[in-house]
């Protein structure tokens, strides 16, 4: 981990020992003004017909194949633009994003599509273009420089390099000329000129959105309004969860079994349209409404339609709902973004309906505007599919399977699983791959040179193997995540100071290996990492995992101690370190007996009826207990529950993280009939 302070003083001290012949690049670090950063969609015209070509073109990542048509001389990241920096002495430009960022495409059709701004890009740089999506490593390294030599950051991201890679400028999106209060990218490029930075600002009221869609996202909320359901009891959440699978089944999903990336949040109005529009496929005016919605409402206080109804409930307006501060380049004027404006039981009593007659007449008329829309162009579909979002989907479909009942979306999972192991798992090495991407047909393919999976691969597809495992019982799954935490400890433990970096050794082109400090859009790998240790070691009985846990919460108690904000998820990591995590078994036994075991161990209930136990468990929230399929010999019990005892030297070199009394005895009760009734009582007595 670094520090912003002390990546400043690196920094500056990088730029002094660049060279004199280098001196007036590396003047000194600055971090330039640039406009919004704000991470959305796409624009481009409907032409086919391409003046220029480069090198991105024999890329698979859809957002390199995006700007192979640029007159900017682009590169990958690679050796070879490397060697042409050092080769011709120039500095390099790094620009970084993603296939589905609106800002990432407004500045290729503002600036990266000009020809004037290209030749001096190509004149005076070696130009780089990075997936941030594909290469985690590389954006994290200079995303760290951008973030700690100002007050934010976003993509585009836009970094100058010495030719030895190491940054002295960085930005993210840049208009191209200057503006009253921007400074240009041509003036940049032409000055590498000294200015600050400031970041967009979301809609406090969440209504206007950056209409992306993005796979992580969606994995993570479908958990998150799960357990909502499952602690609240409900239904709303329950809904959105099922809302959020069905859209990721329908318009996310592989034929081979993966998860696709993002949908963009650019698309063509109409059929006919030549520009993109950001928000163009969600938008609706209130003319389209009045068309799609006619008819008049039965029972209704006043005359009035559906159409009347549904504005009202979802806050439409005759000349558009988006305030022009939310619209820069007014793209939205005239259009609705639908949002939530009243209760049901408001908008009921407003149009003196009754509660049920209106909530089908709202879900009828979403459906007529669903069908409506499907006759619209569609958004960009970013094909690439990564392991680790498609671990964290995995996690989406498991855990709502288990807390709603419903076995199609374990099912789901589990296939998404068997598309990891056949596309991003090297059964020679045990490594995962990165990437992979959709082919034609219906084919998968690879990049030439495979991309090796990072440390955040390895962490959710392991998390998802465990969730996956809880609610199928399928011992596969669990053999493998084990195998993977093996090879996560031996590609990126770090011996000497503790925790996992976030890449492999021995990458050249990487000036710093990373942990990464603070839980963004998605948990930091080494949050996610200490509560798979303490599910790995409670499954395996391992206790090197528990100690390994202890280690990283160690590494980042300072962090934790003055910003327990930036981490939450590692937070959550450390409630469950400190309390002993029970096992819930699910078996058959040939009689009712009583055993003791030493440890971290565990207090067990069996159910005789082979899916009982899973079934009554998903309604309960127990964040303390993880279910195990027992095998049906007493022995094999007593080696999955038994657990080595704790290292007291644990408590010697942790004082910071007092563990339970490594010598308690924990009583395993093994009760071959137990009704499901009794089950429920029994396991949310032991999880407390």
């Amino acid at each position: 981990m670094i520090s912003a302070p002390l990546l400043r003083r690196c920094c500056r001290l990088l730029s002094r020992r660049a060279g004199a012949n280098r001196a007036a690049w590396t003047r000194r670090t600055v971090f330039l003004r640039g406009g919004p950063a704000m991470a959305t969609g796409g624009k481009s015209s409907r032409s086919s017909i391409h003046r220029y070509t480069n090198r991105l073109i024999n890329e698979k990542s859809p957002y390199l194949l995006q700007h192979a048509h640029n007159p900017v001389d682009w590169y990958p990241w690679g050796q070879e633009a490397f060697d042409k920096a050092k080769k011709e002495n120039k500095l390099i430009f790094l620009s970084v994003g993603y296939s589905t960022c609106h800002w990432c495409h407004v500045m290729e059709q503002e600036s990266f599509k000009n020809k004037a701004i290209g030749k001096i890009l190509n004149d005076n740089f070696v130009c780089i273009k990075v997936d941030r999506e594909e290469r985690p490593d590389v954006d994290k390294v200079y995303m760290t420089f951008v973030q700690a030599t100002s007050s934010g950051g976003g993509w585009p991201m836009s970094v100058w390099l010495t030719p030895d890679l190491k940054p002295f400028i960085g930005g993210t999106y840049f208009p191209p000329e200057d503006g009253i209060y921007q400074v240009g990218f041509r003036t940049v490029l032409l000055r590498i000129a000294d200015q600050g930075f400031h970041r967009y600002s979301t809609d406090q009221r969440w209504h206007v959105p950056h209409f992306e869609k993005m796979l992580y996202d969606q994995g993570q909320l479908a958990v998150a309004y799960a357990r909502a359901f499952q602690i609240s009891g409900d239904d709303f959440f329950a809904d959105v969860a099922a809302d959020v699978l069905l859209y990721v089944s329908r318009d996310l999903s592989d034929r081979a079994g993966g998860f696709y990336s993002a949908e963009d949040a650019d698309s063509y109005p109409t059929a006919k349209s030549k520009e993109k529009r950001e928000g163009a496929f969600c938008v609706w005016t209130a003319e389209e409404i009045r068309r799609l919605l006619p008819e008049p409402v039965e029972g209704a206080s006043e005359r009035k339609t559906l159409a009347d109804v549904f504005m009202h409930h979802y806050g439409v307006k005759e000349g558009g709902n988006v305030s022009p501060a939310k619209d820069p380049h007014k793209e939205l004027r005239g259009q609705n973004v639908l949002i939530v404006q009243y209760s049901l039981e408001l908008t009921a009593a407003r149009f003196g309906l009754g509660l049920e007659q209106l909530k089908t007449m709202l879900a009828k008329s979403r459906e007529r505007l669903c069908e409506a829309r499907g006759h619209r162009p569609l958004p960009h579909l970013d094909t690439k599919m990564l392991a680790s979002w498609n671990g964290l989907m995995i996690s989406g479909f498991a855990q709502s399977g288990m807390i709603l009942g419903k076995e199609e979306y374990v099912s789901r999972a589990g296939r998404a699983a068997d598309f990891l192991r056949g596309h991003l798992f090297d059964v020679c090495s045990g490594r995962l791959l990165r990437s992979c991407y959709r082919g034609k047909g219906s084919s998968v393919e690879q990049s030439a040179v495979p991309i090796q999976g990072f440390l955040e691969d390895y962490v959710f597809v392991i998390q998802a193997l465990f969730d996956l495992y809880e609610a199928s019982l399928n011992q596969g799954w669990l053999e493998w995540a084990v195998q993977l935490q093996r090879k996560q400890d031996e590609l990126f433990w770090d011996s000497k100071g503790f925790a996992y970096f976030s890449s492999e050794a021995g990458d050249s082109s990487l000036l710093l290996r990373l942990k990464d400090d603070q839980d963004g859009v998605e948990p930091s790998a080494n949050s996610v990492a200490v509560a798979n240790l303490l599910r790995a070691a409670c499954y395996s009985g391992n206790m090197e995992w528990v100690e390994k846990a202890g280690q990283i919460l160690a590494a980042f108690s300072e962090r934790l101690l003055k910003f327990p904000v930036a981490l939450p998820e590692m937070a959550r990591a450390t409630v469950a370190f400190h309390r002993t995590l029970k096992q819930l078994l699910q078996g058959r036994i040939p009689q009712c007996c009583e055993v003791t075991a030493q440890g971290r161990g565990a207090e067990v209930c069996l159910d005789l009826a082979s899916e009982g136990l899973a079934v009554c468990l998903g309604p309960l929230f127990l964040p303390s207990s993880r279910l195990l399929s027992a095998a049906p010999q007493k022995e094999k019990i007593l080696k999955i529950c038994s657990a080595v005892s704790t290292p007291s030297s644990l408590q010697t070199r942790y004082p910071l993280h007092n563990l339970p009394d490594s010598r308690r005895a924990h009583r395993l009760v093994l009760l071959p009939c137990l009704s499901s009734h009794l089950a429920l009582a029994l396991c949310s007595l032991l999880d407390s």
